[in-house]
């Protein structure tokens, strides 16, 4: 998506000067000399309009006077082409160009970086009108001649590299283009802090090589380098700028690549607001904003909020002339036909493609243009959906030819061309070597998802580009009768922040030594630092906070440098420490030698198509379809979510739709699955994006009977709690017994934080704290919970020796953070949770603990994700009976990714986590009913299964009968 964004950057960004001053009129330039001699160094990249006139006010006065130094005429009318280029005068701008390149050979005036500079725009403007031959003899030409009279750590060198990669890429090749677009930002950051000139060439380069980061597969590396220029451009050219509004909207669109939407958003919409500001309506920077607003909103889950923005981003790119931007449309067009394959109108995603594809060839400069590729993979994968194999493979044919020399071997884009081909090939009957050469194809992906030299950070952004992919191999599987590579494959469309800090835990049961100990703990302790600075980082650039997020920009720098150390430094402690922390898929044999007889692991893959999915026992695989589209699947999401909700706000006296939760029900358990699974109450779900949010314990396994809202018809329907236990497992196989099995069960319980008036759904009655407010006034206007404390006490009466209570004043941040959690075996909070991005102030999610009264960085009586992997645990169970806790972390990340990724990373083995906010009257029924059930020999799932029924089966209960009542908590863990 976020060519869709650097593109207009690549291509307009190029035309250099030497900034020295934002305009001839400077303090110095008192004589029409000095005026004409500060032209040469005047930004017109900003403001070209504002520029233009004061260029030609000083030029028709020059022309009238006699003793203007000619160079300097030559100059200024340098600086004129510029301007005219950024307002899309690109034929004038090259004409102007040209005769003065004429005009310095008649005049024979040396070789200067000047006139070198000069032939590096004239190669920029070729390029920017398709003629990449002529450009690149002009962009050759110019590195050597900026080489031979400024030297290769000159501006003007930086500049002419920069060029030549632009032609480069528009050639069709950004790998060719990257190293020199390194090399140019190394350059011009360099000369531009020395000098203090030139501050747009470090912001220009560096978006740039973010975007071209993205074009070549590497998403989750090109957040840094726009992050950086997004806030070198606000703190040295200031808001309104036009490269600063370019450097914004390509590091919201390297977070929305990367999944980061919730980061994204705020970042485009701001960018959105200025470009809107400072452009006529139908401006192509506009589009640019919308469409890369569109996209977050879209892979968010907010589709149809997305579409207007999409439409007319492509209203705008179609109808513009601006040569810059002639092949965007194709890319526009095609985030429309998605939406129209989301909605199942296959007729208008058709289409659609079609027009993109027509539309990208007649504009493009190369047959090979990125737009172009991606546009017939597109197409391709569309007629494959039609059963036209004989239309799709030439398009597969050329695109995977185009992209061997132009992309990453990991390029999510490259990979998805090369399998299609493979599933064209499986459908005409070569099954098992269509499903062998798609294993050998996604290699380069799968290596790099288990690669720990992939920050653990990364690995679940990585995952949801390659979903689809893994999704494709998974079918491949399935018509090759291959179970085992179906559930590897499944596995790693799956694989998730949850799996990655399960890496964390293992690694640390597998260090010998204590130093091997602390130095995981201090490399864990740092990375949690980058990932928190990071998120802030994000919020201060969304605030146009220019300062601050340099300020912040330096300590990641620091933060980084150690890692590396560390990183290091267990290399050395810890044999086999690549192999350790990656992320392995279980193989099948494997995971049905760790089920038991009664237990059955269930893994689903999504993608455009519908469902894909596998039933693991011990005796048997199972792999199945359900065709529906995603808007349809979501939809049913939705009714079931929207139940909830009514439940919560009714205090269970309402209507679920119970049909809802039965179609859903049918589509993620077909009947092969459904048979497979049958004689296994204990069911272990494995998905992710939002089926992972759902409670699948409030499924409908029969068609209702009664009124939605009549108790003693929700009582009687047949939910799948009746029938089956349902956890979530942190891995397919379940982590090895702990060594220390023989420490005693010991419990520590902390929460009931003091706070406001006691009422059932706290957060909503917190209006500083919804307005975005999570200072300490704020959270002392949340509910207490009155029976949080009972409910510990009652929980920590069923283990033997003193319990470890923190409770009200004493459930502070501090007395956590100092207290030795790392011996209790059971651990329970019962407080609020509070998601990150929900609320302006809070990059990530937190528990409330008590507020201080005088808060410090260490106690603000918030214990975010970050601190709570900084803690020691060795704990079987944590439970969370608070409001949101399985919720994530403001990405739209899979539910269980907030404080549970944290609390594994920390040392947790299986949590209790609520998906909604709880009833304060069932929390403590629910826990206590599933730890006892637990302790007396029931496994927790099932232990957490008939603590459901017996809430449902309470008459005495206002609105017991309600899933909002019941079905709150999901059980993680093995």
């Amino acid at each position: 998506m976020s060519k869709l964004i650097w593109a207009a950057l690549l291509a307009a960004a190029v035309p250099s000067v030497c900034l020295a001053a934002e305009s001839g009129n400077s303090a110095t330039a008192t004589t029409l000399a000095d005026k004409v001699k500060a032209l040469k160094s005047m930004d017109t990249s900003g403001k070209p309009a504002e520029a233009l006139a004061k260029i030609d006010a000083v030029l028709a006065e020059a022309r009238k006077a006699r003793n203007v130094d000619p160079l300097d005429l030559i100059y200024a009318e340098a600086s004129r082409a510029n301007a005219l280029f950024w307002l899309g005068r690109t034929d004038e701008a090259l004409d102007i160009y040209q005769r003065l390149e004429a005009d310095l050979d008649r005049g024979k005036y040396p070789m200067t970086p000047d006139r070198a500079e000069l032939v590096n725009n004239i190669g920029s403007l070729y390029s920017s009108l398709g003629k990449l031959d002529v450009a690149t003899r002009y962009k050759l030409r110019a590195l050597t001649l900026t080489e031979q009279t400024a030297g290769k750590e000159s501006i003007e060198y930086a500049s002419a590299l920069y060029g030549l990669a632009l032609v480069e890429f528009r050639q069709g090749e950004p790998l060719k283009a990257l190293p020199r677009v390194r090399e140019a930002l190394r350059i011009a950051r360099a000369q531009a802090i020395l000098s203090g000139e030139n501050l747009e060439h470090p912001a220009i380069y560096g978006l740039s090589l973010g975007a071209l980061l993205t074009q070549s597969g590497d998403t989750a590396s090109s957040i840094e380098p726009a992050r950086e220029a997004a806030v070198w451009a606000e703190t040295h050219l200031g808001e309104d700028h036009r490269v600063t509004m370019a450097a914004l909207n390509q590091l919201g669109s390297s977070l929305s690549d990367s999944g980061l939407y919730a980061q994204a958003i705020p970042v485009i919409r701001r960018t959105l607001d200025l470009r809107v500001k400072a452009y006529p309506e139908g401006h192509p920077d506009i589009a640019f904003s919308l469409s890369a607003l569109g996209f977050a909103l879209d892979n968010s889950g907010h589709k149809e909020e997305a579409l207007p923005f999409y439409e007319r981003a492509a209203e705008i790119f179609e109808k513009s002339n601006d040569k810059n931007y002639t092949t965007i449309v194709a890319t526009a067009i095609g985030q429309l036909a998605r939406l129209a394959a989301w909605r199942g109108d296959k007729a208008g995603s058709l289409a659609m493609r079609e027009k993109a594809l027509r539309l990208g060839r007649e504009r493009a400069t190369s047959p090979e243009h990125p737009d172009v590729i991606l546009a017939e993979v597109n197409l391709a994968r569309e007629y494959i959906s039609l059963n036209r194999a004989d239309d799709a493979l030439p398009l597969l044919s050329h695109a995977n030819t185009a992209f061997q020399n132009r992309a990453l071997d990991s390029n999510f884009r490259r990979l998805g061309g090369l399998v299609f081909a493979e599933v064209i090939a499986a459908q005409k009957g070569d099954s098992a070597g269509a499903l062998q050469r798609a294993r050998a194809i996604l290699a380069p992906a799968r290596a790099r998802l288990l690669d720990r030299a992939t920050p653990r950070a990364e690995v679940t952004r990585l995952a949801e580009q390659y979903h689809f992919l893994f999704v494709q191999h998974a079918r491949l599987a399935m018509s090759a009768d291959d179970a085992a590579q179906a559930f590897e494959a499944l596995q790693l469309a799956n694989l998730g922040d949850l799996q990655s800090a399960m890496s964390s835990l293992t690694l640390l049961r597998a260090a010998d030594s204590p130093a091997a100990t602390e130095a995981i703990r201090r490399y864990q302790a740092l990375a949690t630092d980058g990932a928190r600075l990071r998120r802030t980082l994000n919020a201060q650039v969304v605030a146009g906070k220019g300062e601050a997020a340099a300020g912040i920009s330096r300590q990641l720098d620091e933060i980084d440098a150690k890692l590396r150390a560390e990183d290091a430094q267990l290399a050395a402690l810890i044999p086999g420490y690549s192999a350790q922390t990656a992320v392995e898929p279980a193989t099948l044999a494997a995971a049905q030698a760790s089920l038991a007889k009664d237990q059955a692991l269930v893994l689903y893959g999504q993608d455009e198509d519908g469902l894909v999915i596998l039933a693991v026992t011990p005796g048997k695989a199972v792999i199945a379809t359900t065709a529906i589209a995603p808007r349809a699947l979501l939809g049913l999401e939705k009714r079931l979510r929207s139940s909830i909700e009514s439940g919560l706000v009714a205090n269970g006296k309402s209507a679920f739709d119970r049909t809802a939760a039965h179609e859903l029900y049918l589509a993620l358990f077909p009947q092969p699955i459904r048979d497979a699974v049958k004689s296994s109450p204990d069911l272990r779900i494995l998905a992710t994006g939002s089926l992972a949010a759902l409670p699948f314990a409030a499924l409908v396994t029969q068609a209702p009977q009664g009124a939605d809202d009549a108790p003693e018809a929700l009582r009687r329907t047949r939910w799948l709690a009746q029938s089956h236990a349902v956890s979530v497992p942190l891995a397919a196989v379940p982590l090895p017994e702990n060594p220390r099995g023989s420490k005693a069960r010991s419990f520590a319980g902390i929460g009931a934080p003091v706070l406001g008036e006691p009422v059932r759904l706290a957060t909503r009655a917190a209006p500083l704290l919804r307005s975005g407010d999570t200072s300490t006034r704020a959270l002392r206007q949340l509910a207490s919970l009155p029976g949080a404390a009972e409910e510990l006490r009652s929980m920590a009466s069923g283990f033997p020796g003193q319990p470890a209570l923190l409770i009200g004043a004493d459930a502070t941040e501090t007395a956590v953070k100092a207290a030795p959690l790392h011996l209790a075996s059971v651990i329970a909070f019962a407080t609020h949770g509070l998601v990150g991005g929900a609320f302006r102030d809070l990059v990530e999610p937190a528990l409330v603990l008590t507020p201080p009264d005088q808060p410090t960085e260490a106690d603000d009586g918030l214990l975010t994700a970050s601190e709570i992997a900084k803690l020691r645990l060795d704990a079987d169970w944590v439970i969370l009976s608070a409001c949101d806790t399985s919720a994530g972390d403001g990405e739209s990340a899979p539910t269980f990714s907030g404080l549970a990724r944290s609390f594994v990373a920390a040392g947790a083995r299986s949590l209790l986590l609520s998906h909604w906010p709880v009833r304060d009257d069932v929390a403590s029924r629910l826990t206590l009913d599933t730890l006892n059930g637990a302790a007396k020999g029931l496994s927790r799932a099932e232990a957490l299964r008939r603590a459901q029924l017996a809430i449902i089966a309470d008459k005495k209960l206002a609105g017991a009968a309600h899933p909002a009542t019941w079905a709150p908590f999901v059980l993680v863990g093995n």
